[in-house]
């Protein structure tokens, strides 16, 4: 079929020429441009029928290399292999039956949930907040009196970032328990007539439960026991937080249970009533649904008004852009703070692909006791 084709390019290539050199009519100028462009396009031609070769050969040697794994697998047998999941950035991570999102582990070995195995990215930081028991000492004057008493290097500690908290004092962050455990006695030690000390501890995780029918948040934690004794709580408690109904009318569940308990709710599937109801890590971001920022909610915002998917200063009827326009407000202001570092603000701010929104859950997976 290509030996077809080349040679009904050449003969049409060869009757313009035979025309061009008949016609005597023509201006010499017209012939020459003719044959330059025939010139051209044979050259054209030439080089797009070795490029159609060469991909040829490249075809035929995958479909080699293709043959040869299956050849070589079906020697060696059928072996599972670990496999990755992407991660879910909403609360709704079920798998298409409906089951939590699970990392298949080689065969015979226990399932690993994808908490388990997103839990150590990122970094986490162990932190002690302090406030001045006299109203009258500003953060500013906190910061000195830990200059003139607290010496980090005498006690080993090493500080990975101090913040100030407004008029509400200032949080110093460690990369260690033991660390911040040192640091909070040597303050305790030398500054607790003056200071109040809280150290941070690891949150409880948080599950959602799909359930279809109404099950009130008084009785739910009851129902778990008293349904699913393989359960064993072992003195952790289980806490229903709240529940929210979906777009299909289902009542989704919010619990907050302690580390084991998770770890044992999430291998299986819980008896709720007449229900099997499934199971998964609850993870939601705290964002702003007026300025479409982080870390606070719209009662306690302090910003302008915000379209997520445009960064505009403006309602959602009132807004023009299409989906190349998009800009995401959170990148924007980071790109004007790091003039050094930019990076591409083009996606809505409620995209889940948003680099912030994942840097906002690797966070707080990183503070929560899995």
């Amino acid at each position: 079929m290509a030996d077809e084709d080349d040679q009904r390019v050449e003969d049409a290539l060869e009757t313009l020429v035979s025309i061009t050199e008949k016609s005597g009519n023509l201006r010499k100028d017209l012939r020459t441009d003719i044959l330059e462009t025939v010139s051209v396009l044979r050259k054209v031609f030439s080089q797009q029928k070795s490029e159609l070769k060469n991909a040829n050969e490249e075809s035929k040697k995958l479909q080699e290399e293709v043959s040869n794994a299956k050849e070589s697998k079906a020697r060696g047998g059928d072996s599972r292999s670990e496999r990755q999941v992407a991660p879910s950035l909403g609360h709704a991570q079920q798998s298409p039956s409906g089951g939590a999102r699970q990392v298949l582990p080689p065969a015979g070995g226990r399932r690993k949930l994808y908490a388990d195995a997103v839990k150590n990215e990122g970094t986490r930081w162990y932190r002690v907040t302090l406030k001045a028991k006299d109203a009258t000492l500003t953060t500013q004057q906190i910061k000195l009196q830990l200059r003139e008493h607290i010496n980090p290097t005498h006690i080993k500690v090493g500080i990975q970032a101090v913040r100030t908290l407004g008029d509400k004092g200032i949080r110093i962050e460690t990369g260690s328990e033991e660390e911040i455990n040192t640091l909070s006695t040597e303050i305790s030690t030398k500054l607790g007539e003056r200071l109040e000390i809280k150290k941070h501890t690891l949150r409880n995780p948080r599950i959602i439960i799909y359930v279809t029918e109404e099950i009130t948040t008084e009785n739910v934690a009851a129902i778990i026991k008293a349904q699913n004794p393989e359960i064993n709580a072992n003195g952790e408690d289980i806490i229903a937080k709240f529940r929210y109904t979906n777009k299909k009318g289902r009542y989704n569940l919010v619990m907050e249970v302690g580390p084991s308990t998770r770890l044992q709710i999430l291998q299986t599937k819980l008896k709720i009533g007449w229900e099997i109801c499934n199971v998964a890590d609850y993870l939601t971001p705290k964002r702003c649904f007026k300025c479409c920022r982080y870390n606070h909610k719209f009662k306690e915002c302090r910003g302008e008004e915000t379209f997520p998917h445009c960064a505009g200063k403006h309602k959602m009827k009132e807004c023009t852009a299409n989906a190349r326009e998009q800009k995401c407000i959170n990148y924007i202001n980071y790109n004007r703070h790091n003039k050094n570092d930019k990076i591409n603000e083009n996606h809505s701010a409620l995209s889940r692909d948003c680099p912030s929104l994942k840097a906002v859950l690797t966070r707080y997976r990183s503070n929560s006791e899995y």
